[in-house]
């Protein structure tokens, strides 16, 4: 973070994009961010897909509260690639949805991006648009996201619980001089 905000000034803006997609709105509603044993708890594929989306897009916006506010020439963002034809999407799908990745893989390949029409709304994120703490969406469209997704408290909570975390499996601010609170940023 210190060498983002000493490259970004008034003629440099600093761009963070972080990859999210609407999968985030199948984060389970009781989602808290509150414990090791919650983030472990095995949901199936697309809830727990749907809840790290959801982490991403709640990160970028606790940075742009708690970062863009101090330094608004470094912008945090979160965007959506759209369906695109990967190999996740082709092959890997398979294994965890052997019938839903039939119709994944086959049926809707006429409608999926490519690798670069996927790029798009993370390339505008990354070298156009000057908002921050905002969810873009193919093919450059600043959306609303979740009602989860805009919820405060869950970013804070977010937030001190990866600290917490981070702190315990790390040893991180332990040491003299490494003060290590991403709550305090």
């Amino acid at each position: 973070m210190p060498l983002l905000s000493s490259t970004s000034s008034p003629t440099n803006t600093v761009r963070v994009v972080l990859l999210s997609s609407n999968a985030h709105q199948g984060a389970p509603s009781d989602t808290k961010y509150e414990s090791l044993d919650e983030m472990n708890q095995d949901l199936g594929a697309n809830p727990q897909y749907g809840r790290a989306k959801l982490a991403n897009l709640l990160y970028a916006r606790w940075c742009s509260r708690h970062i863009t506010s101090k330094n608004p020439h470094l912008l945090v963002n979160a965007s959506h690639p759209g369906l695109v034809s990967t190999k996740q999407s082709t092959q890997d799908i398979h294994e965890p949805f052997p019938i839903m990745g039939y119709g994944v893989s086959t049926v809707l390949e006429p409608f999926k991006k490519d690798q670069f029409e996927g790029a798009q709304s993370t390339m505008y994120a990354a070298t156009v648009h000057n908002g921050s703490g905002e969810y873009i969406c193919p093919p450059a469209v600043v959306e609303k996201g979740s009602e989860m997704s805009n919820d405060v408290q869950l970013q804070e909570q977010l937030m001190k619980f990866t600290t917490e975390l981070v702190r315990e499996k790390t040893g991180a601010g332990k040491a003299k001089g490494c003060p290590f609170d991403l709550t305090k940023v």
